[in-house]
């Protein structure tokens, strides 16, 4: 495929949206790595091919077109993409390598939409050659240094997948393949010999040897179980006469199905008997790297192995868990900042990082460090910078220069991981200072995710609550501790306060129903010092701010006051654009009036699906039996009452 702009998961292109709205400036680093070590190790491969993938990336004027038609994606997004090329960097690990889980396989730092779209066509192509490569490396190990052949064309799932087989497992050692096009693409070896079918279209098995012996003569391999293994043999043995007056050497004689380990003995007794000691026995049929290991055991003697199924489709793990996860990101104006990921069993690391391997004397691996890209730590670092502004910056060795290198890698690892049934695992440690990275970011995360929680402050002014004034509560004085305990509190918890403030002008008409109060710049408009911190910004309700301006004012404030000119504080058209920005799981209510602002604010809160927790000895009222009535109402609409001792000892472990 040319063209990978499509190769991508909707979602990606769903986040990308929202990133491109409100991410902009925002830059990530994200990391592909094996999460869980379902083997020994992995050989990964496919990094070429994912590098070439992104140079290539681009969306074309057909794919604009067809995301238009699903109507889900802006114009202005779509014309992101119209023009869209990776311009990010790439870290990784030279192809091929070992790499055990959970250690990086490569890293890609970019503008966050571009990061997060080639997401699918990075693990795509990785997953495919690692998970044959290391099959395919298992297959040879088991062979034990004997001959290993791709025969897994006509079972691999579809054509590019049998091009990865024949790629990745020549890559590993395997010999060579059946499949015409990977020879001719990757210059690799094609081998072959005969079906039963073409057995069978003769009147006698032995014509059929006889002429294919004439048509290939230096080529010849010999399938004798069609009818009958030793009948078979006997036909071979007369065609390998046959060419040898002629001065040809009989290449070797295939089984395929039956008791593979008794008759390639009785085949091998047979034809050292008749003196032909170096035609070899060749084997297929439903191979895997454990049939091999056993025969290999019991020392049957058979010189190569033709592998199909198995092999190309990875038959007792077909996939490698490869997955991409952030592990930093970086808002406009500011520095990179470690990520991570929480989730049970999923649990990730933090940071920039480096895989350091160690050596001993003999060159043999004894063991890895997984710790941050900045660490001074002894052993070989394995990640390299591989692309810059999407531009890969090396030169691709070639299929026969790769093949040379892992052998000498594949030398390299300790000999009890290269046991096909190993249980043993390879040490991979996390250094002290990735430790102490991941302790600290998990514990900021937990607070962070912990439940949001606003107190809201319903009108603690000075005429609400000084006896002296304009429109004093009764009894409400007696509240002012608790309204003093509540605000420090949330200071102290870093819990934002949102308070209520009326403000009137002298002509309001609300004093045709109320006496003149809280008319602004007046003593007793003022909110009482209990109630009041250092630092607050007050939002008029003449105003609307768009959502950045509040999500700036939430960030810098400890407590916004929103002012109000009647009793519903939601008129201040700012008030529910605020909530929704913090999206509070809670609401913390208190203060003045209960039966006028504070029941306005609760039924706004509940009107709009906000969580209410009422403090009881924190609020007042005019008329008990108008308070009784209301907390009734309430009570079944789901609002929790508590009191300011409940809820500070409630919200204590707040950090």
């Amino acid at each position: 495929m040319s063209n990978h702009s499509l190769v991508v998961d909707l979602y990606q292109l769903t986040m990308g949206q929202v990133y491109f709205k409100y991410k902009r400036n925002t830059q990530a680093s994200f990391d592909l790595f094996i999460r869980s070590p379902r083997r020994p190790f992995y050989v990964v491969c496919g990094i070429d091919d994912a590098l070439q993938a992104l140079e290539n990336f681009k969306f074309t004027q057909a794919d604009i077109d067809y995301l238009r038609s699903l109507g889900m994606f802006d114009e202005a997004f779509l014309k992101y993409l119209e023009g869209f090329r990776f311009k990010g960097t790439v870290w990784a690990v030279s192809e091929p390598e070992i790499i055990f889980a959970p250690e990086p396989i490569l890293r890609v730092t970019a503008d966050i939409v571009e990061a997060q779209i080639v997401e699918s066509t990075l693990l795509n192509k990785i997953n495919i050659a690692t998970t044959l490569a290391t099959k395919a490396a298992r297959v040879v190990l088991s062979a034990k240094g004997k001959g290993v052949y791709d025969f897994s064309l006509r079972r691999t799932q579809g054509i590019e997948g049998a091009l990865a087989c024949a790629k990745y497992s020549y890559m590993v050692g395997v010999k060579g393949t059946s499949f015409c096009l990977a020879g001719k693409i990757y210059k690799i070896p094609v081998v072959g010999t005969m079906a039963h079918s073409y057995v069978m279209s003769f009147d006698r098995e032995v014509e059929s040897f006889l002429n294919f012996a004439k048509e290939f003569p230096t080529k010849t391999v010999l399938l004798i179980d069609t009818y009958d293994v030793k009948k078979g043999a006997l036909s071979a043995i007369r065609v390998a006469k046959f060419l040898k007056r002629r001065g040809i050497d009989l290449v070797g004689i295939r089984l395929e199905s039956g008791d593979l380990g008794r008759d390639a003995r009785y085949l091998r007794e047979l034809l050292d008997k008749e003196g032909f000691i170096d035609v070899i026995i060749f084997a297929s049929g439903n191979l895997d790297e454990y049939k091999i290991k056993k025969l290999v055991e019991e020392k049957a003697p058979i010189d190569a192995f033709g592998v199909g199924t198995n092999m190309g489709c990875s038959s007792d793990l077909p996939f490698t868990d490869v997955i991409y996860k952030l592990g930093e990101i970086k808002e406009k104006g500011s520095s990179f900042i470690p990520a991570m990921k929480l989730s049970e069993g999923k649990t990730t690391y933090p940071g920039r990082k480096q895989i350091f391997r160690e050596f001993d004397k003999e060159g043999k691996m004894i063991g890895d460090w997984l710790g941050l890209d900045n660490e001074t730590s002894k052993g070989k670092k394995l990640f390299r910078k591989v692309m810059e502004k999407g531009k890969r910056i090396y030169r691709e060795k070639n299929l026969e220069e790769k093949k040379k290198i892992f052998l000498q890698k594949l030398s390299s690892v300790p000999s009890y991981l290269k046991e096909i049934d190993s249980s043993s695992s390879y040490p991979v440690r996390i250094t002290k200072k990735l430790l102490n990275l991941t302790t600290t970011l998990t514990e900021q995360i937990k607070k962070r995710i912990e439940e949001k929680v606003v107190f809201l402050d319903i009108d603690t002014q000075v005429d609400f609550l000084d006896k002296k004034g304009a429109l004093y509560v009764p009894g409400g004085d007696k509240i002012i501790r608790n309204l003093k305990l509540l605000t420090k509190f949330a200071f102290q918890k870093n819990i934002l306060i949102l308070s209520s403030q009326d403000t009137h002008r002298k002509d309001d008409p609300e004093f045709k129903e109320f006496p003149p109060h809280c008319i602004k710049n007046t003593k007793g408009y003022k909110k009482i010092e209990d109630t009041l911190l250092k630092k607050y910004k007050i939002i008029s309700f003449r105003k609307i701010y768009s959502p950045q301006e509040l999500r700036k004012i939430k960030d810098c404030y400890p407590q916004i006051i929103l002012e109000k000119n009647i009793l519903n504080l939601f008129s201040n058209p700012n008030t529910l654009n605020l909530l929704e920005i913090m999206f509070p799981e809670k609401v913390v209510v208190y203060g003045v009036v209960t039966e006028y602002c504070v029941k306005e604010a609760v039924e706004g809160l509940l009107k709009n699906d906000f969580k209410v927790i009422l403090v009881e000895d924190a609020i007042k009222e005019i008329s008990k039996k108008e308070k009784d009535k209301l907390f009734s109402i309430w009570k079944k609409r789901g609002v929790e009452f508590t009191t300011t001792k409940k809820i500070l000892k409630e919200l204590g472990d707040i950090k």
